[in-house]
């Protein structure tokens, strides 16, 4: 019989009856393909190839048209999408039109949760199992729920409490710990060293090879290895926390052995409650580079560019060579060396937003507390009080999660603390979990909190000394692209960086223009290609603070222009321009007012930030055809000069 191809496998139904040689060949094929195609496309890599064999003895097993899989994050769901019938899809993978890079509902029946955060996948399948309780027909067992989830976002509190409630209630239920011991970086904390303990306690997996071989040995005995086994566990760990909880443990287990994880899976099937499989992998297993640093390995950026559909891509203008997140790492370094009061806290991501330095020249003062944002920020807060001045590295969709601790420890009590967010605006390829188009409508609902937003690099090292030395809650954004060295004034020209100040940063009598953050570059190439196209001579603003906004510059602008464009890389819906039309409202301006940013959707991935700039029509050359419009349109309704008599 012709061994089952890749290729061929158009469902998981294909896997059933093969035996374990056969899906040890297709993991083995499967692994190749995710090497050769993710270097095309770029994507997570590492953390993928470390579970190949583990999805497949799931969707071996399982039927998931039935029971019911939640992957926490998605980040490890390639293997899933391939196994479920998606794998031509993945020449597009990232790429506009194509696969999502995480779980997406809107892609198949198999994926339930559309995810890209952290520690909830316990809680959505709890759901899932509440909701299946008692549906099966007479005769039948009710299906299963089953949470994936790895040990960096079982260590969030929020996996915990939906564990001690699914065990609560007694759930169908299983939890499948994939332990690497990687999040992006190493995992952290008190818990990755308790799996870490499991994981290495040799004496534990000598006692088990030696009970093995004693168990062939004497007539009886192997009925009763299971039963030795949790004995002995107990002995070698003490306080075994999940089972305290109620939760039946198996583990640790092989997660590379496919035999063995759908074994360990069938016996899992056979206990009541919830189960917890801890099974041992390796993150970018198959892959020789993810050996000498798995970090590198969680991601990796194409190798070949997949042509886009969309126009007027590769006009950008580099006006820079680093990225945003190196500028504030570099940044956040000089200001650490001038104030032993200054500490950064990240929340799993210390490459991510640009810490790696910070944390090698200042161990003592950096602290990753892992995927658990509302403990970052609660602990940013405390650290204030205690006269501290931390900066709060977190992605601007990641710090929805600690919003709760944004209100509460921080802006009710007035701290001195920044919140650094990386990501801001549009991202690109990683799709509608990621977009950072929401924080400055989050945020500006809260009293006292200063929103500023850099234009370039030299505005974000004066904005991150401005905010150290200020009173109170500050928080800075700023987008994964390239920063502009320098946009406008030299540095000694520049007005004080003031909350609630903007910066005039071009004449005109034409229109005005009020923008904020990386849109400022955006606003001047469209104004200068105006000038050079049209003669239109329009007056450019940098908002610099979406809040406090400067009211001054605004009353001014009403008065001397028809109309104002205000522009902003975020959500149209309570954010920048938003606030610019309430102000102007309460100041009783009659200016013209138009708003261009992303439209009240949830924004799905493309191949390039830029192409979502594109899409929305944020970019210099599409703002300049609008504007222009807006210029024509003033002039004609200007009104004719009287007659002299």
């Amino acid at each position: 019989m012709t061994p089952l191809r890749l290729a061929d496998l158009k469902s998981p139904e294909d896997l059933k009856g093969l035996d374990v040689d056969e899906l040890e060949g297709l993991c083995a094929e499967m692994r190749d393909f995710l090497v050769g195609s993710v270097h095309q496309t770029g994507g997570h890599l590492g953390s993928n190839l470390g579970v190949v064999e583990l999805v497949t003895a799931l969707h071996t097993v399982f039927d998931f048209r039935r029971d019911r899989i939640v992957f926490d994050v998605g980040h490890q769901c390639y293997p899933h999408k391939i196994l479920t019938g998606r794998q031509a899809g993945f020449e597009g993978l990232r790429q506009t039109g194509g696969l999502s890079g995480f779980c997406n509902r809107k892609e198949s029946e198999y994926d339930l949760l559309t995810a890209g955060h952290a520690g909830t996948a316990i809680s959505f399948a709890l759901g899932l199992a509440e909701g299946c309780r008692g549906s099966a027909p007479p005769g039948e067992e009710d299906p299963w729920s089953v949470a994936f989830v790895g040990d960096a976002g079982f260590g969030a509190g929020v996996s915990f409490e939906g564990l001690t409630q699914a065990a609560e209630r007694k759930a169908r239920m299983l939890v499948i710990l994939n332990d690497n011991e990687w999040s992006i970086a190493r995992s952290v904390g008190a818990m990755a060293r308790y799996l870490s303990r499991i994981r290495s306690s040799r004496t534990l997996q000598k006692t088990y090879d030696r009970l093995g071989e004693i168990a062939h040995k004497i007539p009886g005995l192997g009925s009763r290895m299971e039963e030795l086994g949790e004995v002995i566990r107990h002995v070698l760990v003490p306080g075994h926390v999940f089972e305290e909880l109620g939760v039946h443990y198996l583990g640790p287990l092989d997660g590379h052995d496919v035999g063995g994880a759908m074994e360990a899976l069938e016996r899992a099937k056979r206990l009541d409650g919830v189960t917890l499989l801890h099974f041992l992998t390796e993150k970018g297993k198959g892959f020789a580079p993810a050996a000498d640093d798995p970090e590198r390995a969680h991601g990796v950026s194409p190798q070949s560019k997949v042509p886009s559909p969309v126009g007027q891509v590769a006009e950008h203008r580099k006006m820079g060579t680093r990225s945003w997140t190196s500028v504030f790492g570099d940044e956040a370094v000089a200001l650490a060396k001038k104030d032993s009061r200054v500490h950064a806290i990240t929340a799993g991501m210390p490459s991510g937003t640009g810490l790696s330095k910070f944390s090698e020249t200042f161990p003592g003062r950096f602290h990753d507390t892992g995927i658990t944002e509302q403990h970052a920020v609660a602990l940013s807060g405390g650290m204030a009080t205690a006269g501290l001045r931390p900066l709060v590295a977190i992605y601007s969709t990641f710090l929805q999660r600690g919003y709760d601790q944004v209100f509460q420890e921080v802006a009710l009590q007035k701290e001195n603390v920044v919140f650094c967010m990386d990501r801001a605006g549009l991202v690109g390829q990683d799709g509608p979990t990621h977009m950072g188009l929401y924080d400055l409508a989050y945020l500006r609902a809260l009293p006292g909190i200063q929103l500023a937003s850099p234009r370039d690099a030299i505005d974000l090292g004066r904005m991150l000394q401005a905010a150290v030395e200020a009173k109170g809650p500050w928080a800075l954004r700023w987008p994964r692209d390239t920063a502009p060295d320098s946009l406008g004034p030299p540095e000694n020209l520049r007005p004080a960086l003031e909350p609630g100040l903007a910066e005039k940063l071009r004449e005109g009598e034409d229109g005005a223009v009020f923008a904020l953050g990386a849109m400022v570059e955006e606003a001047m190439e469209a104004a200068r290609l105006l000038e050079e196209d049209c003669g239109f001579q329009l007056e450019v603003w940098d908002a610099r603070f979406c809040a406090p906004l400067d009211k001054g510059a605004l009353a001014h602008i009403s008065r001397r222009h028809p109309w104002l464009a205000a522009v902003e890389d975020h959500s149209l819906c309570g954010g920048f321009t938003a606030a610019v039309a309430e102000t102007l409202a309460d100041l009783g301006c009659d200016v013209k007012l138009h708003r261009f940013g992303v439209p009240d959707l949830f924004v799905e991935h493309m191949s390039t930030r830029r192409e979502q700039m594109v899409a929305f029509g944020l970019t210099a050359p599409l703002l300049a055809e609008e504007w222009r419009k807006r210029v024509e349109e003033s002039r004609e309704a200007e009104p004719a000069p009287r007659a002299h008599a």
